[in-house]
């Protein structure tokens, strides 16, 4: 059974960037189901690799879409997304230290946490912006 499960309220009408929000609910879930698993270190090391990785593509896409339409909460968003980054590679790092299987928790906690509240408070506020700039 996955940890979260994609509802429409978490749409900011835009589809690449739900496609994208989509994709780390499923990397978050896939790191959930490897521990619960029981596999090992190597595996959830990777899949937090791959989360990390993800999420950068991601904030990239998403920020040079906010600079097209000059969103004027740009700013704020760059620096939630570094704190996000920032936790997610300390969570690394501590999983890289031997302590994978501890941290997963920690890191699909964060992440969904994370993720909910910053997809329905903060991208939620730039869907007019962008769907007025034509992209949807």
């Amino acid at each position: 059974m996955a940890l979260f499960n994609w509802k429409d309220e978490y749409s900011v009408n835009v589809l690449a960037m739900d496609n994208h929000h989509k994709k780390l609910f499923d990397i978050l879930n896939k790191l959930h189901e490897a521990a619960k698993a029981g596999t090992g270190e190597e595996v959830v090391t990777k899949e937090i690799s791959e989360l990390i990785d993800y999420t950068r593509y991601h904030f990239g896409e998403e920020e040079k879409m906010l600079e097209r339409v000059n969103y004027s909460a740009l700013d704020s968003q760059k620096r939630s997304h570094v704190n996000f980054v920032n936790k997610m590679v300390e969570y690394q790092e501590e999983a890289a230290s031997g302590m994978a299987i501890f941290v997963v928790p920690k890191v699909t906690k964060t992440g969904i946490d994370w993720l909910k509240e910053h997809i329905l408070v903060m991208d939620q506020k730039y869907t007019a912006t962008v769907n007025a700039a034509g992209i949807n």
